[in-house]
């Protein structure tokens, strides 16, 4: 037995005995080496996952609004070095003046955080003052976010911010005058190729979407996260959508050459491993670049392996579900079984 197969078994046996919800996927350049689904995108009426069902990816969905920031950049109505002064005199109090958009993207801006991971300690029961029925789009978030105090100044220090990154969904909304989802799905999921990925409101999911489900088992999600996802979650996507950003992105068809190479510089190290920079994890030696996200209902990760261009996706519809393939994920990675 190979050693491919032997971690694919691996990886099977994995599923079954964490019994693992979504989709598992190994892409190396145009090959499908592994593509497999699990578990039901509707328990209750015993509906299968398929390999094209369409997953949220919480905070993967960060990148892709560094993405649309970075479009605005190529377009030249931003640079990475505008402050938030110079984008509407209302931002106040909650961000300072000098915080500029790389510290945005690089979670260097202080900015008050409506969903402060650093001190959240249940997420499955997370709630904010507005409903997350009314939460449709990111200028919806602004009145969380005025009047409230910054947590500290520009570069101070690093601070995980999904306020920061609703913050510049914000800002793609007041620049463009469109709406954040509308420009997304237009100006970064057209050319990255993801046909099928968007921005549904629970109430209106196409056909094929998974519901989300807490941590019982039983009870979907659609009550702990906002309606509609916007600058820091709630986007959906499948797993061939996901291949085809990575491709994509590498081959500069989304942002220009030299902006991507910026954006794929480490903008802070964590250790002398890894590191993050606009919405993308990172090893320092850059074989290696990864998108995660983990919400009430979802679970996500996704591997860009370099020399390789090999994609690896584990996608799930259930909280922190893709923890147990991520271990999987990590020795299929680092035991020289792409080689094999």
């Amino acid at each position: 037995m190979g050693k491919m197969t032997e971690w694919i078994n691996k990886l099977e046996q994995t599923a079954e005995i964490h019994d693992f919800s979504g989709v598992v996927s190994v892409f190396r350049e145009e090959e499908t080496i592994y593509h497999a689904a699990f578990g039901y995108r509707d328990i209750k009426n015993q509906v299968p996952n398929d390999i094209d069902t369409k997953f949220g990816i919480a905070s993967g969905t960060k990148v892709f609004t560094a993405l649309g920031i970075g479009k605005l950049i190529d377009q030249r109505k931003l640079s990475l070095d505008t402050k938030a002064s110079e984008i509407h005199a209302d931002f106040h109090s909650f961000i300072d003046k000098e915080a500029t958009i790389l510290n945005l993207l690089s979670h260097t801006s202080g900015i008050y955080d409506y969903m402060d991971e650093e001190i959240i300690e249940d997420f499955d029961n997370f709630s904010v003052e507005i409903p997350w029925s009314q939460l449709v789009t990111p200028l919806d978030y602004l009145p969380l976010f005025q009047d409230k105090k910054m947590k500290f100044q520009p570069n101070e220090r690093f601070s995980y911010s999904n306020g920061g990154f609703v913050f510049l969904g914000i800002i793609i909304e007041v620049i463009t005058g469109r709406t954040y989802r509308e420009f997304i799905e237009t100006e970064v999921l057209q050319p990255a190729g993801m046909q099928d990925s968007g921005f549904y409101a629970f109430n209106d999911l196409p056909s094929n979407t998974a519901n989300g489900y807490l941590a019982d088992l039983k009870t979907t999600n659609i009550y702990q996260i906002p309606i509609r996802g916007g600058g820091d979650g709630g986007m959906y996507t499948t797993s061939k959508d996901v291949q085809n950003f990575w491709n994509q992105l590498f081959s500069y068809q989304i942002l220009s050459k030299e902006l991507t190479e910026i954006y794929l510089k480490t903008q802070y190290a964590f250790d002398q491993k890894f590191g993050y920079g606009c919405g993308i994890y990172k090893t320092l030696d850059n074989r290696m670049f990864y998108v995660v996200g983990s919400d009430a209902g979802v679970g996500f990760d996704s591997r860009y392996v370099v020399d390789q261009a090999m994609v690896i996706n584990i996608l799930s519809n259930r909280t922190d579900g893709e923890q147990p393939i991520r271990e999987w994920m990590k020795a299929f990675l680092f035991n020289d079984v792409l080689e094999s």
